[in-house]
């Protein structure tokens, strides 16, 4: 924080969740208190971010907000809709004295509370002149003569969800006194006392008036819900939120790619059936998210497919012929293999010539037809490659440094730990449902600041109130950003755990204690035809975490209940990550992954440094965790009232920040048994991690 007069210095990560950003009201160094107005910024510090990928997951974030209820400002709609951002890396902050209502601790006089039209600036100038004109005397002395006391803001304001904010105001009963003082009380708004100061006597209490703007609306809407203010001391946590998201940033390839895959796609709406090069794009995305290709190999052929475009049919009879010739090459050197000869450099060659001789079809619609035979619905391919998060869960595999946990097993030296790992990592698979976990040392990250809101963290979900607005950020230091609406933003290199759940037993779980319909077979035949079943049933798990809540009232909570077993497990596992990591759920983050059964655990940092507390607990407290996990959701503080209403609240599965349906949906019931939700439409007789 810096300006004229002194600098304070101000961690990286409090900026983002903290009081310091502009709207925000902080209490500095010497005690007072003071609006922030502006950030100054550095270029160097938003080098290789890339800033589609930003501008994107903003436009995302936004549209989960107003799905869950909440509201936006005109100003970041059209930001997002023109791609009008001005995206800056905070450094320094600027800030100005608010509320410039001042109190005397010694007799209670208050002073500007009877000029709520007089200029900010003149109030600024009076009070300067009173802390240097008598001898750079730098406190306010009490307006009274007869009192030698010092003024104090009173640190109070009345906030509406709508944005709106201002200093604590007079009751009219109050304001013809001549001379008004305050009672303050240090915790409660309504327990403030304004008096008279010559009979001493009480004339009223603190009182919240209407947001005249919501008033307005409210009567136009028909709400019944009175739009009325809410007092609250600035540093109560009311007055402001910072609405932040975090997104995992791919590399400069495959972040163009999948932009690119988004612009083939932008032609095809709802209910459209797939053509050309987007047809095997759909089906190249579902085939790697399947399993049933490498995704290195998988990105290659789709850049293929978007710069060969057509094949002409005499070009696609040549490649076709080459094609047959190339796999019985290959099915020659792997028998070769097979008996002992070293031609393994050979046949890797062999293989990328075939990949990139089958991706010269282009738009062939043939390329990975084989996907075919376990998603044959236009709509779901549709939807998946529509969604960025499927490409990243594809893509990701290739674009980090991931260590499996059999790896890490196998590069154990120990036999005795080897064989314990082995034993804990089986009863991992066994008893808690899941394929594959991996530790990830170099996951980029991005932290974004989009806006802010009052009176309220999440957006409101009651119709008949007025709802959470996201405002964009005001720079009135700035003449540049003036009229621009600001996101915030560092990225930073961390480490993640990867945990992937079996799509075989969700599959099984969801027809024995989810009420699915006893699945074909066929479905259950493989992994693949399992996750390729539940995607075609489940269309929750097709579209973006934040329009959970939505999705779940058209769908039911049945088909949308392996959105929500995942969802909670990624609770249960950050809340109980701390005893073995070091990290607790405020350090952690969730990047949920649904079309891929999957989710990211990652440490929320601004700085390319963590302590290394994930590998430590993916080394050695892998089953200790989930066992931690699975007994943290078994109970709540709270029971029996929090199971009687959906057993999720803030003393069991909720997490305060970085939720990203904001708790809509989550319940301790999928993991042991119980009604899932408030309505108990969906009664779990038997947990996901029930014995």
């Amino acid at each position: 924080m810096a300006d004229s007069i002194e600098q304070e210095l101000i961690q990286n990560s409090r900026i983002f969740y903290e009081n310091y950003l502009p709207g925000a009201v902080t209490r500095l160094r010497n005690q007072s208190l003071a609006q922030v107005v502006g950030v100054g910024y550095k270029e160097d510090a938003l080098e290789g971010l890339d800033r589609n990928q930003l501008i994107d997951a903003v436009r995302k974030f936004l549209l989960d907000w107003k799905s869950n209820g909440g509201s936006v400002d005109a100003l970041l709609e059209e930001a997002a809709e023109r791609n009008d951002f001005r995206v800056q890396a905070p450094s320094e902050i600027y800030v100005t004295p608010f509320p410039l209502v001042l109190r005397c601790i010694k007799c209670g006089a208050l002073e500007n509370h009877d000029k709520p039209k007089r200029a900010q600036e003149l109030v600024l100038a009076s009070a300067q002149g009173r802390t240097t004109g008598s001898g750079g005397n730098m406190r306010i002395r009490c307006i009274r003569r007869s009192c030698n006391g010092l003024m104090h803001q009173v640190p109070y304001v009345l906030v509406h969800r709508c944005g709106h904010m201002t200093a604590m105001t007079v009751p009219p009963t109050a304001r013809g006194y001549m001379a008004l003082g305050l009672r303050a009380n240090t915790g409660m708004y309504r327990q403030n006392m304004f008096f008279d100061m010559n009979t001493d006597e009480n004339v009223a209490g603190a009182t919240a008036d209407l947001c005249m703007t919501c008033s307005v609306s409210s009567a136009n809407s028909g709400k019944n819900a009175p739009p009325l203010q809410k007092g609250t001391p600035v540093g109560g946590g009311d007055a402001f939120f910072p609405q932040v998201l975090q997104f995992v940033a791919l590399s400069k390839v495959p972040g163009e790619l999948i932009s690119s895959v988004q612009s083939e796609l932008a032609q095809f709406g709802d209910g459209a059936a797939l053509i050309g090069r987007a047809k095997d794009l759909a089906e190249g995305v579902a085939h790697g998210l399947l399993g049933s290709i490498d995704s290195l190999a998988l990105q290659s052929q789709l850049m293929q497919i978007l710069e060969v475009g057509s094949a002409t049919p005499e070009e696609l009879a040549q490649i076709q012929a080459e094609r047959k010739k190339l796999e019985q090459d290959i099915s020659k050197l792997e028998a070769l293999i097979a008996t002992g000869t070293d031609l393994g450099s050979i046949l890797d060659i062999s293989k990328e010539k075939l990949s990139k001789l089958i991706s010269k079809s282009g738009a062939s619609e043939g390329t990975f037809l084989s996907v075919r035979q376990l998603i044959d619905r236009d709509d779901v391919l549709l939807n998946l490659i529509r969604q960025r998060r499927t490409m990243e869960a594809v893509l990701l595999r290739h674009d980090v440094g991931r260590e499996g946990i059999q790896q890490s097993i196998d590069a154990t030296i120990d036999r005795i730990i080897k064989a314990s790992r082995a034993q804990d990592w089986q009863d991992v698979q066994d008893t808690f449902g899941v394929q594959d976990i991996a530790h990830i040392p170099d996951l980029k990250v991005v932290l974004s600041a989009v806006g802010f809101t009052r009176e309220k963290r999440e957006p409101e979900r009651n119709p008949d109130e007025v709802s959470v607005k996201l405002n964009p950020f005001e720079d009135r230091v700035r003449s540049s950003a003036k009229g621009k609406s600001v996101l915030y933003a560092l990225s930073a290199q961390t480490e993640a755990l990867w945990i992937r759940l079996d799509p075989l037993k969700i599959l099984n779980w969801c027809a024995q204690s989810a009420g699915w319909e006893t699945p074909p077979p066929e479905a259950l035949a493989s992994r693949a035809a399992a996750h390729a079943y539940l995607l075609q049933n489940s269309p929750i798990l097709t579209q973006p975490p934040g329009q959970a809540a939505e999705l779940t009232k058209t769908l039911g909570s049945q088909m949308a209940s392996p959105f929500h077993l995942l969802h909670t497990i990624s609770h249960s596992l950050m809340l109980t990550a701390r005893r073995h990591s070091g990290y607790d759920s405020q350090t952690l983050t969730e990047y949920l992954l649904p079309m891929d059964l999957s989710l990211l655990i990652y440490v929320t940092s601004v700085q390319n440094y963590t302590a290394g507390g994930l590998l430590t607990l993916f080394q050695h407290y892998l089953r200790r965790w989930f066992e931690d996990a699975s007994l943290h959701a078994y109970n709540c503080a709270f029971d029996p009232i929090c199971s009687d209403v959906g057993s999720a609240c803030p003393g069991c599965i909720q997490i305060s920040r970085g939720c990203e349906t904001f708790n809509a949906g989550v319940s301790r019931s999928y993991l042991h048994g119980g009604f899932a939700d408030k309505g108990q439409a969906l009664w779990i007789p038997k947990g996901f991690w029930q014995a």
